[in-house]
Formats: C-alpha cells, structure tokens, sequence
C-alpha cells in the first residue's frame, strides 16, 4: 500500500490538496529552476545555513522546504531525493522529529518567540543530520524579533539551517534576506495546472471535460494548491462524473454564450440588443465588472485568433471554439478590433466607480455598437479629395479657410462682402478668386496662419471679423456693431497685427481697424530694422509659411480642413531615411 493510501486510511478522507502534496523534488510542479539548484547543491555539498523562499499562495514554497529537510537527514543522504521510506523521512513527514521546527510567522510573530527558538538551537541536533527551521510567512514578524533573529543568521549554530517562506517579499528587511539565498517560485501556467489536474482525476476516477478543467485553472490564477481545492468542490457538487454547466455554476462562471451573444451584437452595431442582454444579466445575478473583465479577454481572443498562425499554443480553447472565433472575427481588420479592445479598456475604470453600473454598461456598449461606422483615414481623405456637388446641379463649395477674399471689381480699393451662410460667420470670408491679386489673397491668409501659430488666442477672435477690404497696401478688418468687443481686442494687438503685416507683405502696409464703418484710428506704419536674431526667426518663419501653403494647396488637406472645419497649427515633414 502507498505512503498516500496508508495516511488516507488512518485519517479518513483526505482533501485532494493534501493528498497530492509532493513528497520529491520530482513530484513539484513548476518550479524546475529552484529544484534543480537545491539538488545541484546536495550533490556537490553547498548547502546554505539560510534560504528565503518567495512567491504567491500555493506554488510550493512550504513542501520544497519539506522535501528538502527530509532530502538532507535522510538516511541515504544527504540525497538529492529523499527515499521517503526511512525513519527520518517518515519522522518529517509526520511532524514528530525533534530536530524539524515548523514555526507559523503570522502567530509567532514578537521577539519573545524568536529568543525561545534562539535558546532552544543554540546546541547541535540530537537525533539528525541536521536541523531545520522552517518559518512560515516569515515577513510578519515584527521588527524586534527580526532583530533578534539578524544576530543568529550572522552566526548561525552548526549544522542548523533556516529556512523562511514568504507571499510578500517586499516586506523582509534587507538585512535579513542579505543572509540567505533567494529563492523566486514563480507562479504556475494554466496548462501547468490543467496537466496536474488531469493527473489527479485519472488517480481518482473522475469523469472531467477540458472545458471545466480551463475553468478551475482560470479560477484558480497560478496557485496549484487553489486548483485542487477547487477540483474537490467541483467534484463534491457533481460526483464523478463532472459536467460542464455544473463547474460553472460551483465556480460562479459566467455561461460562454452571454459573452458571445454581447460580442456579436457589439461587432455587428445591433445595438438594439444590448438593453436585452444586459437584463439578463442582471435578472441572472451576474456581477458587472467581473462580466466586463471577461467581454475584455473575449475580444483579445478574438485579436489572437485574427493575428497569430498558431492561436491555440497561446489559448486554451478547443479547435472548435478558435474556430467560432475565426468565423466571428472574420470581416475585421486587426486594428479595428484593436480599437474595439482599446475601448472597452478605457470604460473599464468608469465602470467601477460608477454609482449606477448598469447604466454606464449599457451606454458604454452601445457606443461600442457605433465603432464600426468608423471610416479609416485614408479612406476619409478618398472620398474628400473629390468635393462633391450640392443638390440642384451647383457648383460644389469651396473650402472656408482664408483670411482674405476679393470684391470682383480692379481698381485702387477692393471690398469683399461676407457671405450669408452659416460656414462664412464661422470664418472671415470664403475663399471665392473673383479678381483680387494673387499675391494679396495669399498674403492674408499667410496673416491669419501666422496669428494663429504665434497667438492661437488672437485667431479666433479674427474670425469674427464681419468682412475684409485690401485697398492698396491697406488692410481693413471691419466689426459690426454688435461686436464692438472683439474689434477692443483687435486694437490692443494692433501693433502685433501691423508688424506682422508688414514682416509677410515685405513692405510698409498701413493697418486699420473699422467699426462698422467708422473708423478707430491708424496704426503706426513704421517698421523698426530687424536685429540678426529677428531675421533668423523670420526666416524660420517665412519656411513654415511656405510648408502651410504647400499644405492647403493639397485638395485632400483643403477638403478635409473644410469638412472637419480644422485649422493647421503646425506642419511637421515624416521621419525618413536620409538621401545620400
């Protein structure tokens, strides 16, 4: 009879965890760095007086501490494996030799503790090889006792060593872990415990499908100890043979098609089905935010499905279900479902600290249901580059983005009127070339581009302007009455506005400022002489006016400007290799 049917007939039934609690190094799972390494150092007689083990709940930390304290006393050793059938190890593995010390770090926490067990080993071991001192979550003793216990690890009794385990590594003063060797137990993989799990239920006879094996390691998130704690609930709830809806309902998962279901409607913009699908997860008792977690993963899968050859060494999912993940991903560009994953992460937060859940959630996923109207930008600047014509067979409008217009008529004064239509109150004037000057149209709006990259507060205020005159070298911006207010603005920036005027036109311009008619007053038309570093400045500028211009010269860039109603603030050329 095996050491684990002889411990199950003594004390009854035996949970699975520790019925299959590894008794050799080669029985751990997972941790095949740190068992190497302890057994590398048996063989070659480097044993440490000191090691700290670390990681999450259930990988191990506690039974290789075990397995090594039997691997050290054993009476064929010290062995890389312990035979587990000598008194020794029979003596450890029951907790009743003297020389093994278990010590629970959560209740004997204070400094009292630690002297008893400094005083207790300050002799060499009566009965073994050697004594072993495990202390468990170790980082909660309290800074007195691991004061107390510095002193003994800088010199530690003979043939003693120390072994301390800990979840919270952070919180093991450093002086303390400097003395002893770190070991890191990583936490376990989902297959990892899915393979384990398998194991136990062909040595138990239990009937399990991989779909609710995944659903254990999921739940159990790394910890192996968690899994088998979980596989005896499970079986507990629906005996031996184990069916899928039954490992859902004990572990709280949520049924696969409500993530299906969401998905589709989501993709596809049926938003009229979001209302009703977020009913029956209400009526169903399902928490929100976890639901929400799960619809994240779901679309990642869907991404992993649609970018990676080979998506079921990265997913534990059954051949059918990548495929209903394929087919339902098929349609979509990688980026938009991107977009879609990069949005639902984006209302994760609001939804947990949203005061009515329920209503976030559904607004939030309707707004999902609209991504898919979403147009690529090349195709938008496609479709922009050609303005199309309005109804009744006119002439298709130009884009709205000058400064200046003209009057239609040559001669020493030019006058262009404001246009009636809501696009021309939101800019100074549209952009009609009826007989005014190339060369004063391109100047005004080289004006109003360099206001609005040098003061962006000063351009909107231009736009207001009721229409624009260029008379000779003069520039007249006119204000109703009913914005009296902007043109104040206007004539504080006055000296602004003329420098400017003069720097573009490259020559002495008089600006004035009209109200209604009536005019406020002349600016100063002098023009100071530039110093060395204005000019460089200028000519810095001059270029980006140059790349401006070049820009709103693209029918694309003009069309969707005037679609967007968008203004450029700055043009930037892309990064390229250099030519040579």
């Amino acid at each position: 009879m095996s050491s684990r049917a002889e411990e199950t007939s003594k004390s009854g039934y035996l949970v699975l965890a520790r019925k299959y609690r590894p008794r050799q190094f080669g029985e751990v799972v997972g941790q095949e760095a740190v068992v190497r390494t302890i057994q590398n150092a048996i063989k070659e007689n480097r044993i440490g007086h000191a090691y700290l083990f670390s990681g999450m709940r259930g990988v191990g930390k506690t039974t290789v501490a075990r397995i090594l304290a039997k691997a050290l006393n054993c009476e064929q050793g010290p062995a890389p494996e312990p035979c587990n059938r000598c008194s020794m190890c029979q003596a450890i593995n029951e907790e009743s030799l003297l020389d093994f010390i278990e010590i629970d770090g959560a209740s004997n926490r204070g400094i009292e503790d630690v002297k008893a067990l400094r005083d207790s080993i300050q002799y060499e071991p009566m009965h073994s090889r050697y004594r072993v001192i495990i202390i468990d979550e170790v980082h909660q003793l309290s800074r007195d006792a691991f004061n107390a216990l510095l002193k003994t690890l800088e010199e530690p009794p003979s043939r003693t060593v120390f072994i301390f385990a800990t979840t919270e590594f952070h919180k093991v003063p450093r002086t303390i872990a400097s003395r002893c060797q770190h070991f890191v137990f990583k936490r376990l993989s989902n297959q990892q415990i899915m393979d384990h799990l398998h194991y136990i239920s062909r040595q138990e006879n239990i009937t399990i499908s991989p779909y609710s094996l995944k659903l254990i390691a999921g739940a159990a998130d790394g910890s192996l100890r968690d899994a088998e704690t979980l596989l005896d609930m499970v079986v507990s709830f629906s005996g031996p043979q184990v069916q899928d809806r039954e490992t859902e309902e004990v572990l709280g998962v949520i049924n696969r098609s409500l993530y299906e279901n969401l998905a589709g409607a989501i993709l596809t913009g049926r938003s009229e089905e979001i209302f009703p699908l977020v009913e029956s997860l209400v009526s169903a008792g399902i928490d929100l935010k976890h639901f929400y977690g799960g619809l994240i993963e779901y679309f990642r899968n869907l991404l992993v499905v649609k970018v990676s050859s080979r998506p079921s060494e990265l997913l534990l999912l059954s051949e059918e279900e990548i495929q209903d993940l394929r087919e339902r991903s098929r349609g979509f560009q990688p980026e938009e479902l991107l977009r879609f994953i990069l949005m639902l992460q984006e209302g994760e937060s609001g939804l947990r600290y949203s005061s009515q859940p329920r209503l976030f959630l559904e607004a939030w996923l309707i707004k999902l249901c609209y991504l898919k109207h979403l147009k690529p930008l090349e195709q938008a600047l496609g479709e922009l580059s050609t303005p199309k014509s309005e109804p009744g067979g006119k002439k298709p409008v130009e884009p709205a983005y000058s400064l200046a217009a003209s009057s239609g008529r040559p001669g020493p004064e030019h006058s262009v009127r404001s246009n009636t239509s809501d696009r021309a109150k939101n800019n100074l004037n549209p952009a009609r070339k009826n007989g005014l000057s190339i060369f004063n149209q391109e100047k005004a709006d080289e004006l109003y581009f360099r206001v609005m990259q040098e003061k962006p507060a000063l351009a909107p205020i231009i736009k207001m302007v009721s229409r624009v005159e260029v008379s000779g070298g003069q520039l007249s911006l006119i204000y109703a009455r009913d914005r009296k207010h902007f043109a104040d603005l206007i004539e504080q920036n006055l000296p602004y506005l003329n420098r400017v005027w003069n720097e573009i036109g490259g020559q002495a311009l008089e600006l004035k400022l009209e109200e209604a008619g009536i005019p406020t007053g002349p600016a100063s038309s002098s023009r100071p002489v530039p110093s060395v570093k204005e000019k460089s400045e200028q000519n810095h500028k001059n270029a980006a006016g140059d790349e401006t211009r070049a820009l709103l010269n693209d029918p694309k860039a003009r069309a969707l400007l005037n679609t967007l109603k968008g203004q450029v603030v700055a043009v930037r050329k892309k990064a390229g290799p250099e030519k040579t």
